[in-house]
């Protein structure tokens, strides 16, 4: 007998929790075929001494919906061992949609997700129409494999119009909403996805569509869920960053009973107001699985960093202040920031704390990269250093700086070594709780904010081998995700499972520091992360990627019905 690939000599991590082993694997049709001693031939011998050889990993909370149509491979995702993305979180999704409405939904991403509205406008090949419409698009055409949510965003939007930014819907409309996403699960949604968060604003400066809903009308739609025989549910509370409230509690084991599948939650980060809110979270959630409710938090083992540009940054949108001038439409915005009497009220906001979770030490802010000639000096300093020199405060410096250059400026924040300690405690709490996923990247999101596709690879060189070991960081990264969204024959290396591999070299493994590329549509940027240590990665039996290069193959598959 003849193989496709046998990868031999390696030690396999099989995803289950258990130990490693010896042994050689061989794959035919996709599959895996044979786990053990294997001395028949194969059109593709990998000689995997000294490796470990694991399934692929499932990036569960993505963003990928859009980037697809340009970039196959789910970069820099699939650069850190991922086989399969999971998109259409936080109720974000362009389908269904009305072709009037695909404009709105892009628009909305743009500002809420950090998508360049060029790059948008020149790479979305989508033009209206449902679930199936939008992913079928896929098939044959992408390189990892991709299952996607249904959005609660676009779901509200096609159901009652611009009504939807500004309203709680009628019993009529909820039903009607009802029947778009059983046909959206009908048509291969691997569940429905919603959020609540205040700072998501669309470009029009409302609230997004979800923001919107009742309880009610949440518990509804994931009611749809429990006539199917595959599912889960994915939100972010509006209380998320304090440990949730007793009313979103209360809305979480409403949503868990109601679609009787599991619930998928927010990161845990910590935020100034609320600094032991994810220990809250562990709290509830641990207490809830005692009682039978899968809730499934997601600790962020990425690195905590931010990439600020006024001209597309969401991360000072919880100062309502700060959010309704940002969204200001040109010229109304540059002026707005140049006036001193809104200065010194952007001033005030930024120093109040009161429901903050982020307050920005604009002194501490790192011109990163300048546009014009005139300030390429300026890169690699501090702003208030510059401030010192210009005998002005740190946040009119940070204004004039990046006004100069039409807000495109872009400056870099980082946490103190206090701070990431903290984080480094929480994460060590967090993934010795059985309850709690890897994650999360956000991957195809902020683009020009931070990346987080690098967790995977921080999972398993800076947890391992304490608190965890390399079975169960790699049980977090493929068996328990597989899980938890039903996906058939994926997480597992076993015979008959789909053949999604990869192989690494633990002691080598490693992320890079994110660094600035200019590769999407309109040239527009974003931020990637480079990693090293993985030797082979395997998508469906097919090699996609061997010593960091593409092979040109595009294997993956869109998990219609999980």
């Amino acid at each position: 007998m003849i193989y496709d690939l046998i990868i031999r000599g390696g030690r396999i991590v099989d995803g289950t929790g258990l130990k490693a082993y010896s042994a050689d694997l061989a794959v035919r049709d996709g599959r895996i075929a044979k786990i053990g001693r294997i001395d028949e031939s194969a059109e593709r011998v990998y000689d995997a001494t000294g490796l470990i050889v694991s399934p692929g990993f499932i990036d569960v909370h993505t963003h990928y919906d859009v980037q697809l149509d340009w970039d196959p491979l789910a970069t820099p995702s699939s650069w850190h061992g991922v086989t399969t993305v999971m998109a259409g979180n936080c109720g974000f999704t362009l389908a269904p949609a009305k072709p009037e409405d695909v404009e709105w939904l892009a628009r909305m991403l743009s500002r809420v997700e950090g998508m360049s509205p060029a790059a948008l406008s020149e790479g979305l090949r989508f033009e209206g129409g449902g679930f199936g419409d939008f992913w079928g698009r896929f098939e044959g055409k992408v390189g990892v494999n991709v299952g996607a949510y249904v959005g609660h965003c676009a779901v509200r939007r096609f159901v009652m119009g611009d009504d939807a930014s500004e309203r709680e819907a009628t019993a009529q409309e909820i039903e009607a909403m009802q029947e778009l996403v059983r046909q959206a699960m009908r048509e291969g949604a691997i569940g429905f996805s919603t959020s609540q968060l205040d700072i998501h604003v669309a470009e029009d400066g409302r609230e997004v569509p979800s923001n919107h809903a009742s309880q009610e009308e949440i518990v509804a739609l994931c009611a749809v869920i429990a006539e199917f025989d595959h599912g889960a549910v994915e939100i972010i509370p509006h209380s998320f960053a304090a440990g949730y409230d007793e009313a979103d509690r209360k809305l979480l084991v409403d949503m868990y009973f109601a679609s009787g599948k599991p619930v998928e939650l927010n990161p845990m980060i910590p935020s100034t107001t609320n600094p032991m809110g994810w220990k809250a979270t562990l709290d509830f959630v641990s207490e809830m699985a005692e009682q039978g409710v899968r809730l499934h938090p997601m600790c962020s083992l990425n690195k905590l960093e931010a990439h600020i540009r006024l001209f597309d940054t969401f991360l000072l949108d919880e100062s309502l202040l700060w959010r309704d001038t940002l969204c200001l439409p040109e010229p109304e915005r540059m002026n707005a920031l140049r006036d001193p009497a809104m200065r010194e009220k952007l001033r005030e906001a930024n120093d109040d704390p009161e429901g903050r979770a982020f307050i920005l030490d604009f002194g501490r802010l790192v011109v990163e990269q300048a546009t014009t000639q005139a300030n390429k000096a300026l890169e690699g300093r501090e702003v208030g250093d510059i401030a010192k020199e210009r005998g002005i405060s740190p946040l009119d410096c940070f204004l004039d700086l990046a006004l100069s250059e039409d807000l495109h400026m872009s400056f870099y924040a980082e946490m103190d070594e206090t701070a990431k300690e903290f984080i480094k405690h929480i994460n060590r709490e967090a993934v010795a709780n059985p309850m709690v996923m890897a994650g999360s990247s956000d991957g195809g999101a902020h683009l020009a904010t931070f990346v987080g596709a690098d967790y995977t690879t921080r999972l398993l060189s800076e947890y391992v081998p304490d608190p965890l070991s390399l079975e169960q960081a790699i049980y977090r990264l493929t068996g328990m995700p597989a899980t938890v969204h039903d996906l058939k024959d994926r997480g597992t290396l076993r015979v008959g499972a789909k053949a999604d591999i990869v192989c690494f070299d633990a002691a080598k493994l490693q992320a890079g520091r994110a660094y600035l590329v200019e590769d999407f549509p309109a040239k527009s940027s974003r931020y990637v992360v480079d990693s090293e240590g993985y030797k082979l990665t395997v998508v469906n039996g097919q090699i996609l990627i061997e010593d960091g290069k593409h092979t040109g193959a595009l294997p993956g598959e869109v998990l219609l019905g999980a």
